[in-house]
């Protein structure tokens, strides 16, 4: 009976059904034919799961590791190569390894993806992530955002009884220990022990790991004390500057089989390469130092990856024509907008006005522009009887523009103009026609994919094209235009995310030249209030980019309020505060010197690094950990 009820569902399709049947059988009644007709079914069950499987998971760059697709369709190429970094450390047998790229290329969502993958292959099941306190949140933040499924728990808070209990529970059910360093000095025993007895973790992770740089440290001392197969260091400092601090960092991450002792590294390696430094050095000397430093960057290469961003990210800060200005105050201080701030409606609609102002006032539509005394031109969309100069100096981003994109054309430079308006990009390209600039153009429009791969190739391999017009939506969807080397941002969006995604997309990836990236904000609107927002508060729109709808619902009435005001629009507080903070920090070249020295010499007030804004908190956060510590 049981066999044919077995074959009866086999029939039907329900293998694992049928298998049971069988099984239950060959108990009862063992024969050699049931045997065979287990193994065939077991075989087919296994067959269709790895094909189910195959749908859905992908092998990272051929490493091996197969990371769900979902998840590896948001990566970039080079968090690809990243993730099947760390696999191959596992695989090849290393017990450990330093990613130590840039600030700002995600080390985050590259280590996130790499556990993903390890824990879905049952490689792995315990890690420790060790960080700064001021890292967190975001951290958690992270985890729940990309791999929601996956059991990560802070060990950390002034809660015993809640530690413990996120402790012991990723302890016995798997997951990821989110942990600070300042936590693990006091608290190093309990983490390395389970129920009285010695606990290894499959992985302790550092973030900015550059904090045991010095082993003696309680830091290092109390990291070291706990037990892990494999050992995985993140830093964006790099390590090859410091000798010293690099041994330390490969100890720790190798557990002392790379380098050898600090002692046997100081006489192997750091002396010879120090001294070949030096002014009086030998030609011995040099060519000794030369070869030592030759091979410990070989050794330490399968250990060790590093990828920096050879941008420089500008903010722009430019003027209102008085065109645009007296429209603004006119707009302002309508009767109409008074009583909408009295109100909880949104003002998404009357905030997107006044960033169309800020690009351009022809981008009003007939009402306002009859309104406001625009018309005597021809309103919106009759652009054509307008001559050239007029346009242009009806908007001060447009002047700024127009004298840079020359600049650009003049120092052979190809450039990508992203903004959100077609009918600004209407107006770019007539007068960069009339200007004798070869031009091409992708928005929203061209629906056709095989018209928009020709575009793009065309820019890629025709350098008579000096300028590419799209808009933001359009370029931030898988397009690489890697023969450009400058993005202009004319506007910049409510969500910094979205113009991250079109300046990447654009250029990050096979790009070899340095790249120079201008943000266009005017000075005292609308715009310089949010992006000040974003840098001083940690963006309210990167805390809560999920409401695309309205992102200033989280804004107070008086904030709101702010935003319908108009500051100087001759100068930025916002630049004058951040060249106070910043201004020693420039990584730069002569070459970038002197072609800044034009932009101050065209219509604007000022610039700062857009780059800056996101190592601000980072700065601030760590000041009181350092303090909590000093060498032992």
């Amino acid at each position: 009976i049981l066999i044919q009820n077995g074959k009866d569902v086999a029939r039907r399709g329900d293998m694992e059904k049928a298998l049971e049947f069988f099984k239950l059988a060959y108990n009862i009644h063992q024969s050699e034919k049931l045997e065979i007709r287990i193994k065939k079914i077991e075989e087919l069950i296994a067959q269709n799961d790895s094909e189910e499987d195959y749908d859905e998971f992908v092998n990272v760059n051929n490493s091996g590791l197969m990371l769900f697709k979902g998840l590896f369709d948001k990566l970039y190429d080079y968090q690809r190569d990243g993730v099947a970094f760390l696999y191959s450390l596992y695989r090849d047998g290393r017990k450990g390894g330093i990613l130590a790229d840039d600030m700002g290329l995600g080390k985050t969502i590259q280590v996130i993806s790499f556990l993903s993958g390890m824990y879905d292959n049952d490689v792995a099941k315990h890690t420790v992530l060790v960080m700064p306190t001021s890292l967190i949140t975001n951290w958690t933040k992270e985890f729940a955002k990309w791999t929601p499924g996956m059991r990560a728990k802070e060990f950390h808070g002034t809660s015993k009884g809640e530690r413990t209990r996120n402790l012991e529970n990723v302890q016995r059910r798997g997951g990821v220990l989110i942990t600070t360093y300042t936590m693990l000095m006091n608290n190093w025993r309990q983490v390395s022990s389970y129920h009285g007895r010695e606990f290894i973790w499959d992985y302790m992770i550092l973030d900015e790991a550059h904090k045991i740089k010095n082993s003696g440290t309680k830091t290092a001392k109390s990291v070291y004390a706990i037990p892990s197969k494999n050992r995985v260091l993140l830093t964006g400092t790099p390590v090859q500057n410091n000798l010293r601090e690099m041994w330390a960092l490969f100890d720790f991450a190798c557990q002392g089989t790379l380098l050898g002792t600090a002692k046997t590294f100081k006489t192997e390696y750091e002396n010879p390469i120090t001294r070949a430094r030096e002014k009086d050095a030998t030609p011995g000397e040099k060519a000794l130092g030369m070869r030592m430093s030759e091979t410990l960057m070989t050794t330490i290469k399968p250990y060790f990856l590093r990828r920096t961003k050879s941008e420089n990210d500008l903010i722009v800060w430019t003027y209102l024509s008085s065109v645009q200005e007296d429209i603004y105050r006119q707009f302002i201080s309508l009767d109409h907008i008074k009583e909408l701030l009295l109100t909880t409606r949104s003002l998404l609609a009357e905030l997107n006005i006044m960033k169309k102002l800020c690009d351009h006032p022809r981008l009003l539509s007939a009402a306002p522009i009859s309104k406001l005394g625009l018309e005597e031109n021809g309103g919106e969309g009759h652009i054509d009887n307008v001559p050239d100069d007029t346009l242009i100096s009806e908007s001060g981003k447009l002047v700024f523009l127009f004298a840079l994109l020359e600049r650009l054309r003049e120092e052979g430079h190809r450039t990508l103009v992203f903004a959100h308006y077609r009918k600004v990009l209407d107006i770019i390209e007539r007068i960069l026609g009339n200007r004798g600039f070869k031009v091409l153009r992708l928005d929203g429009t061209i629906k056709q994919i095989a018209e928009r791969e020709r575009r793009i190739s065309l820019f890629q391999t025709d350098n008579r094209y000096s300028v590419f017009l799209l808009t933001t939506q359009v370029g931030g969807v898988g397009i690489t235009l890697t023969a450009a080397n400058r993005v202009v941002i004319y506007d910049p969006s409510w969500n910094p995310a979205t113009d991250a995604q079109a300046v990447d997309r654009a250029y990050r990836i096979g790009q070899t030249e340095n790249v120079v990236i201008y943000r266009l904000i005017t000075c005292g609107t609308v715009e310089e209030k949010i992006y000040r927002r974003q840098v001083f508060k940690d963006s309210l729109i990167r805390q809560n980019t999920g409401d695309k709808k309205n992102p200033f619902r989280y804004f107070s009435k008086q904030e709101l309020k702010e935003l319908f005001t108009l500051e100087d629009t001759r100068s930025s507080s916002t630049q004058l505060q951040l060249q106070e903070l910043h201004s020693r920090h420039r990584r730069t070249d002569s070459e970038l010197d002197e072609h800044i020295a034009h932009l101050h010499a065209m219509e604007m007030f000022g610039i700062s690094d857009h780059d800056l804004m996101f190592s601000l908190d980072a700065s601030g956060g760590q000041k009181h950990e350092e303090q909590l510590e000093s060498p032992t």
